[in-house]
């Protein structure tokens, strides 16, 4: 019985210096954040980051995800040995971007004590000719209106851009009809437009102006009518 005490207590103790001797990889990058200065819009930006398997086990990288569709990181080999170097591309595409912007990736690897780590790109995109469509106000409440009355109220559209606006098309529903001073705005122009609403039916009224142009990025802007209809509807006389 003695005997057997042991020996069980050699093995468990073989067992346990097996399992403190195991290897582990470790995931080392050269650096985790890259400043690639500045780019024109419209344009990629490549990036590499380099690592190293500074652990005793292989490294495995199980996964790779960006912070959005703007920067793809892709890397054909999975796994790394020991004192093995490796190196996760990065692109950034500058298309509908300006100024100052900053990006992630996370790497998922099999160091345990570094499961996940943070890649870092940042820079400043750089546009020179675009358009830029600017409401104001953003939402136009006509408050308690008169059921089949009509009323009118005004919004200006500003560019703040470096090039013409231009005013391609405007989707609204029937109860509205809007008029432009102009659908050519200048630079650092604005201009006013008028939204006429007829009140049709009684109720809390909500409806968008939809205004298509040429403005970078966000092509599409959009105002919400909104109203507080009250009245009688007209009784249905029968024929």
């Amino acid at each position: 019985m003695k005997k057997l005490s042991i020996s069980t207590f050699i093995i468990a103790l073989f067992s346990l210096t097996i399992v403190l001797s195991a290897g582990s990889p470790v995931m080392k990058f050269k650096e985790t954040t890259i400043d690639f200065g500045e780019v024109d819009a419209g344009k990629s930006v490549d990036i590499t980051f380099e690592f190293e398997n500074t652990g005793d086990d292989v490294l495995v990288i199980k996964n790779i995800r960006s912070t959005c569709g703007c920067t793809v990181a892709k890397v054909d080999k999975k796994e790394y040995k020991p004192g093995e170097k490796g190196e996760i591309p990065v692109k950034f595409f500058s298309k509908g971007y300006r100024g100052k912007i900053t990006k992630t990736v996370t790497v998922t690897t099999n160091d345990k004590d570094n499961i996940y780590t943070v890649l870092k790109i940042s820079g400043n995109v750089n546009l020179k000719d675009f358009a830029q469509a600017e409401l104001s106000p953003d939402k136009i409440s006509f408050e308690e209106i008169k059921l089949n009355k009509k009323y009118t109220k005004t919004f200006k559209i500003k560019n703040s851009g470096t090039i013409d606006l231009r005013i391609i098309e405007v989707t609204h529903g029937p109860e509205v009809t809007v008029e432009f001073d102009k659908k050519l705005i200048l630079p650092q122009e604005e201009t006013e437009v008028t939204v006429h609403l007829n009140a049709m039916d009684v109720g809390n009224f909500s409806s968008f102006i939809k205004i298509r142009t040429n403005a970078y990025r966000q092509y599409l802007t959009i105002l919400k009518v909104e109203a507080d209809i009250i009245g009688k509807e007209k009784p249905v006389q029968d024929k």
